[in-house]
C-alpha cells in the first residue's frame, strides 16, 4: 500500500512532534482531543461563514471534488492555470508525496496570488491593508508556516508542469476595525453540517455582490514572511523532506517525553490514546506531574525539569511529590501555589489560609455594610461575522446573565435571570438590566475576570454615544475601566477564583481552581447540600458527587446526524465554559430552532437552568468558605 500524502495539517502535526504525525496515520484511528473540542468547532463555523463572505466579493470557480484523488485535483488546477487568468477556490496542488489544498488562487499574467482565508483577525485602516509587521509576532508563526508549506508545494507542482509564475502569499482576515453593512450580518448566513465530503455548507440569503464596498476583510501580504519562515531551525523544504521521509519509510524517531506531551491532542484519558502508547507505565497516576497547576511556568523558569523528573522516576509515573524544594523555591504567588498543592497531596489535608480562617467575612467582602451580595455569571458569544449592522467582527454579544442575590445577612439566596434571544444586538439591554439589578451598593462576585472584561467592553462600545452617557458612567463607577497600567478597578467586584487560588486548595482539585473542580470538594459538606436540595440527586434519584451531575444531559438536535450536548461543558477555561451555551444560542437564533417555537422554549429553559447552576455554585463555595 502506498504511503499517504503529507498534507499541510499532517505537516503541522509533524513539526510539533513527529510522533503525533505517526499517531495521526495509525490504523485503527486513535482518539484525539480536537475531535471533541466544541469551542474550536464553534470557531471553525465562524471561519466557514467568513470564507463565504470573501467568496461573495471575490468570486471564482470552486475546484473542490470530494471523490477526486489529490493527483487528479492537482492536474485540474494546473490545467486551469495554464489556460490563463482565473480565480479558483479550494484548489489542490500535489507533487510526489506532498499535497496542499489552498483556499483561493488568483492568476493574473505571470503572477499567482496564493490566498489563505483565516478567521484569525487583524486591524486594517488605510485601503484595508493591515501592517505586515504583524506577521513577525510569535503568535502568527503557525499561520505563516502553514501558508509557507502551501507555497512550497504549489511551487513544486508548477515547476513540474513547466509553469513559471511569481508566487505572492496573502492572508484575508476579519478586520476588527471594520463594521458590518446591512448585507453582511451573521443572520444572513446559514451553516449546514455534513455537506459534500464532510465540509459544512454555507448559504447566503443577502444581496452583497462583487464590487460592493466592504470594510470587513483585512488584506495582509505574507510573501516576505513566508520566505523567511524557518521553523525548528530548518527551512520549510528541509522540514517537509524530513517528515515525508518518516511517512514513506515507516521509521520513526523515539518519542521524547516532556512538557509538550501535556497538551498533546492524542492525550485522551480513559481511552487507548497515542499519549499512552508513548508513555507506557508513566502515563497515568492520580497526582501525575502534569496535574501541577501552572506546570508550564515552572518549566519555563527551569527548562528541562519535566524531562528530568520523568527520567528519574521511570518506569513509574512521575508525580508532583517528586519535585524537589529547589524546583519550587521562592515566595511568589506561583511558588506558594505549588508548595500548597504538593503539601496537600503529601498530607492528604486541604489548605485553608489563616486569613480565610480568621476573618472570612472581611476577606470575602460580606460584612453587613457590603450587602446585598450578587453572584453573577454571564453567557456570551463572538463570531467572525458581526451580529448586526454597525457591529465589528468578533464583537461581544452578551445574551444572558444569571444572579443569585443575598439581600442581607442571614437571608436565603434568591435567583434572578435575564436572557435575550430576540434582538440582533442585545448588549445595551444587557447593561441596562444589570444596572437595574445591581444599583450602586453591594458586593459583586464573579469567578475569573470574564464578567468584568465583558461589562467594560460593552460600555466601551457605546462610550461615544451621548444618549448612553449615564449607562457608561454607571459601568465605570461599579465595574471599573481600562486595562493594564491604565486600569481603574472597582471596589465592588470580587473575583472568587483569585480567592480560591490564594487561600484554598484540596488534593482532589488536582491543580485546578475551575469552579467545577472546586464544587465536588465543597459538596461533600452536608450543610451545603441542604442549601440547594434540588441538586442533591440525579434523574434516577441517586446521590450525586457534584451538583452538576444532577442536571440531565440536554441535547439540542440539529438534524438526524448532528447534535449539541450541553452536558459536556468544560470550564477549565472561561470561554470554553460557555461553549454549550454559545452553540445553543446559535441554534436558537440562526439554526433550525429559529422557526420552531417549541424548540426555542426548550432551549431557553436549558440555557437558564445551566446558567442558574453556575451562580448557585458560587454561593455554595462562598458559604463553605464562611464555615
Amino acid at each position: 500500500m502506498p504511503s499517504p500524502a503529507l498534507s499541510k495539517s499532517l505537516f503541522k502535526l509533524g513539526l510539533a512532534c513527529p510522533i503525533r504525525l505517526k499517531h495521526a496515520l495509525a490504523r485503527p484511528v486513535l482518539p484525539r482531543k480536537s475531535d471533541e473540542d466544541e469551542y474550536m468547532q464553534l470557531l471553525a463555523r465562524g471561519g466557514y461563514m467568513f470564507e463565504k463572505l470573501v467568496r461573495l466579493y471575490h468570486p471564482g470557480e470552486d475546484m473542490y471534488s470530494p471523490k477526486e484523488s489529490h493527483a487528479e485535483a492537482s492536474a485540474r488546477t494546473i490545467a486551469k492555470i495554464k489556460a490563463g487568468d482565473c480565480t479558483l477556490h479550494e484548489t489542490t496542488f500535489a507533487h510526489g508525496d506532498l499535497m496542499a489544498r489552498c483556499d483561493m488562487v488568483r492568476v493574473t499574467g505571470n503572477t499567482l496570488d496564493l490566498i489563505e482565508i483565516k478567521s484569525a483577525s487583524a486591524e486594517a485602516e488605510a485601503k484595508l491593508v493591515a501592517d505586515p509587521k504583524e506577521l513577525l509576532k510569535k503568535s502568527w508563526e503557525p499561520y505563516v508556516v502553514d501558508l509557507a508549506y502551501q507555497v512550497h508545494v504549489a511551487r513544486l507542482a508548477l515547476k513540474a508542469a513547466g509553469i513559471e509564475k511569481t508566487i505572492r502569499a496573502w492572508f484575508y482576515l476579519p478586520n476588527k476595525l471594520g463594521v458590518a453593512g446591512p448585507e453582511e450580518v451573521r443572520g444572513l448566513f446559514t451553516l449546514t453540517e455534513n455537506g459534500a465530503g464532510g465540509r459544512p455548507e454555507v448559504t447566503y440569503k443577502g444581496k452583497a455582490k462583487p464590487g460592493d464596498e466592504t470594510s470587513l476583510i483585512a488584506i495582509l501580504e505574507a510573501t516576505e514572511a513566508v520566505a523567511q519562515a524557518y521553523p525548528l531551525e530548518e527551512s520549510i523544504a528541509e522540514a517537509t523532506s524530513r517528515l515525508a521521509g518518516y511517512v514513506s519509510s515507516g521509521h520513526w524517531p523515539k518519542p521524547e517525553l516532556g512538557m509538550k506531551c501535556k497538551a498533546c491532542e492524542f492525550n485522551v484519558p480513559g481511552q487507548t490514546s497515542g499519549y499512552d502508547l508513548c508513555w507506557g507505565t508513566q502515563a497515568r497516576a492520580e497526582h501525575h506531574l502534569f496535574t501541577l497547576g501552572y506546570l508550564g511556568s515552572l518549566e519555563y523558569r527551569n527548562p528541562g525539569t519535566v524531562r528530568r523528573i520523568v527520567e528519574q522516576t521511570a518506569p513509574r509515573a512521575p508525580r508532583i511529590t517528586d519535585l524537589q524544594d529547589e524546583d519550587v523555591a521562592g515566595d511568589g504567588p506561583l511558588q506558594r501555589g505549588w508548595k500548597r498543592q504538593i503539601m496537600a497531596v503529601r498530607t492528604g489535608r486541604p489548605f485553608i489560609s489563616p486569613e480565610l480562617v480568621r476573618d472570612p467575612a472581611a476577606l470575602l467582602h460580606c460584612k453587613p455594610e457590603h450587602y446585598p451580595l450578587f453572584f453573577l455569571d454571564y453567557e456570551g458569544t463572538r463570531c467572525a461575522l458581526p451580529s448586526a449592522p454597525g457591529c465589528r467582527p468578533y464583537g461581544q454579544v452578551a445574551f444572558q446573565w444569571s444572579c443569585h442575590v443575598i439581600d442581607n445577612p442571614g437571608a436565603s439566596p434568591r435567583h434572578v435571570e435575564w436572557l435575550d434571544t430576540e434582538n440582533e444586538n442585545p448588549n445595551t439591554g444587557f447593561l441596562e438590566s444589570l444596572r437595574k439589578l445591581l444599583g450602586e451598593q453591594g458586593s459583586i462576585y464573579h469567578w475569573a475576570d470574564y464578567e468584568v472584561t465583558v461589562t467594560r467592553e460593552l460600555a466601551d462600545e457605546i462610550r461615544d454615544d451621548a444618549s448612553k452617557a449615564d449607562l457608561v458612567s454607571w459601568v465605570d463607577r461599579n465595574w471599573g475601566r481600562g486595562r493594564g497600567k491604565n486600569e481603574i478597578k472597582s471596589e465592588r467586584t470580587l473575583d472568587l477564583l483569585e480567592i480560591s487560588r490564594a487561600h484554598f486548595y484540596d488534593p482532589a482539585m488536582k491543580g485546578s481552581h475551575s469552579i467545577k473542580i472546586v464544587i465536588p470538594v465543597v459538596w461533600k459538606n452536608p450543610a451545603i447540600q441542604k442549601l440547594f436540595p434540588k441538586y442533591a440527586v440525579d434523574e434516577k434519584g441517586q446521590p450525586v458527587k457534584s451538583p452538576y451531575d444532577a442536571l440531565p444531559a440536554l441535547t439540542l438536535q440539529d438534524s438526524a446526524h448532528g447534535s449539541l450536548d450541553l452536558s459536556k461543558l468544560d470550564d477549565l477555561d472561561v470561554v470554553k465554559n460557555g461553549t454549550g451555551a454559545m452553540r445553543a444560542y446559535e441554534h436558537l437564533r440562526y439554526g433550525l430552532a429559529a422557526g420552531d417555537q417549541a424548540a426555542r422554549r426548550a432551549i431557553r429553559r436549558q440555557l437558564m437552568r445551566y446558567c442558574e447552576l453556575d451562580t448557585a455554585a458560587m454561593v455554595m463555595v462562598w458559604r463553605y468558605w464562611l464555615g
